[in-house]
């Protein structure tokens, strides 16, 4: 119809346009120019119509309840009415219905989408030859009164750290060198027992400090404490080996530590920031404990703001974020908090006596070829779903059953409510490059029984070990 439209009165305008007029007026050329607006403003509408009727535009909103009917049972309904034709717009319209009335989450049937973290899917081209591989590495270290044996942990792991890189040879880059830098930013917390210790909020080696009581308007600029990298071992070891403050209540200032980080001169090709607490960052949105006085009523924040702004920014400075937490469960609300904006962070549990252990370990995992990834997390609505994972097969083990999916093109895996907590694999598609390096199927990972809105999960799929003298792509 608006095709026809189109070219009836495109001809129209173009007959009318050959006609001469009496006073001389160029009737061609306007005729001409009224064909080719009309023409515009019909494929602008044509475009406009199809944009509107895409498959993937949403077409169920929150559903309204009926007048009479219990918003939840309604609610529960309407979700699992949707499961059940898999019908991706009208589930996430009965989500936030369900969610508006707080229906039970084991009553909500869980459907998860799987995206791919594209930067992990870059395939290697071997290269010979001497070369340098520059990498920087920056500890962020609690310092409050209950993290001595992590910061004797750190301190150890210099050493460490600096002769596992001398060691360290790759599959991709075989004569390749690692030029190792480090740094360090310490933070404690606002409370009155680390002031009367005379200890620093947030510093930095090689730069300034924060030394005062908490207030509101502190500026954000005041957290540029400079700071610098060194290769000199000895010289950092030291540094870090300094006092403890105290802390307060649980959360402590991490978020100050990270602007602090931020504005570190970080240069090398491969950059690494390392946390290590036993605490979360201040926020009631990351975490259930109990917070100190000078924090903010309403957010449990203080004047530094929210952790996801210094942690963007140093993902725009291709600073990879690793968060070693000893299992505090406000640490781990705050990690799956974080993981939200930043997916790219990688949080782990770790005993105080593992830290310098996984200190090496995250420093050769950055340096080292990553693990094809994957973020898995609840669908609740189509909104930022980049990057899906179509075509990979997912195998779910609930108790004794086992069950099989195909990941569709809207990248979504409808589980439902399963009778026991389950434990999902991905594989992908063979693909010649991918399979040269990778593994093709993923670790086990037991997920939630009931629905969290929250949770994410991080799948990785190894890289496969390869011989030294294998010659594939080399140049």
């Amino acid at each position: 119809m608006h095709l026809r439209a189109w070219i009836c009165f495109s001809a129209l305008a173009l007959v009318k346009a050959q006609q001469p007029g009496d006073d001389g007026f160029d009737e061609l050329a306007f005729g001409i120019a009224m064909a080719i607006l009309v023409d515009v403003l019909l494929l602008l509408a044509c475009i406009w119509h199809l944009y509107t009727r895409r498959e993937d535009a949403p077409v169920y909103g929150k559903p309204v309840v009926p007048e009479g009917q219990d918003p939840k049972d309604f609610a529960i309904a309407e979700l699992q009415a949707a499961f059940d034709a898999k019908n991706a717009p009208r589930y996430a319209g009965a989500l936030e219905l369900a969610l508006e009335v707080n229906v039970d989450s084991g009553k909500i049937p869980c459907v998860y989408s799987l995206q791919k973290q594209l930067e992990t899917f870059k395939i290697p081209v071997v290269q010979r030859g001497p070369s340098v591989i520059t990498a920087q590495l920056c500890f962020i270290l609690d310092y409050t009164g209950s993290m001595k044996e992590q910061i004797n942990q750190a301190e150890k792991s210099c050493r460490s750290i600096v002769d596992a890189v001398k060691a360290m040879k790759f599959n991709h880059m075989p004569e390749a060198s690692v030029d190792l830098e480090m740094a360090a930013v310490g933070y404690n917390d606002w409370d009155d027992k680390t002031a009367n210790l005379k200890r620093p909020v947030v510093f930095a080696y090689g730069g300034k400090e924060i030394m005062k009581r908490h207030d509101p308007n502190i500026s954000l600029d005041e957290f540029n404490l400079g700071g610098k990298f060194t290769k000199d071992t000895d010289d950092i070891m030291k540094w870090i080996k300094q006092p403890l403050g105290n802390g307060g209540s649980i959360p402590e200032e991490l978020t100050g530590a990270l602007i602090a980080a931020s504005h570190l001169p970080w240069s090398a090709k491969e950059r690494l920031a390392v946390v290590i607490t036993d605490a979360p960052c201040h926020g009631k949105a990351y975490s259930n404990d109990s917070h100190d006085p000078f924090c903010d009523k309403d957010t449990g924040l203080t004047c530094t703001g929210k952790p996801e702004v210094p942690l963007l920014k140093l993902k725009e400075q291709n600073v990879q974020v690793v968060i070693l937490h000893t299992g505090n469960s406000g640490a781990v609300k705050m990690c799956q908090k974080l993981l939200q904006t930043s997916p790219t962070l990688i949080s782990e549990k770790v005993s105080p006596s593992q830290t310098a252990d996984r200190l090496v370990n995250a420093i050769n995992t950055k340096l080292e070829l990553s693990p094809l990834s994957y973020v898995l997390k609840p669908f609740t609505g189509s909104k930022g779903l980049n990057d899906l994972a179509a075509g990979h097969d997912v195998e779910l083990k609930m108790g004794s059953e086992t069950a099989k999916h195909r990941v569709g093109a809207d990248g979504l895996i409808w589980l439902g409510k399963p009778s026991a907590s389950p434990t999902v694999t991905v594989s992908r598609p063979g693909s010649a490059g991918l399979d040269e390096w990778w593994e093709a199927q993923t670790a086990e990972q037991e997920l939630s029984r009931s629905f969290d809105a929250e949770q994410m999960y991080m799948l990785k799929m190894p890289c496969k070990k390869r011989e030294q003298g294998d010659e594939s792509n080399m140049v």
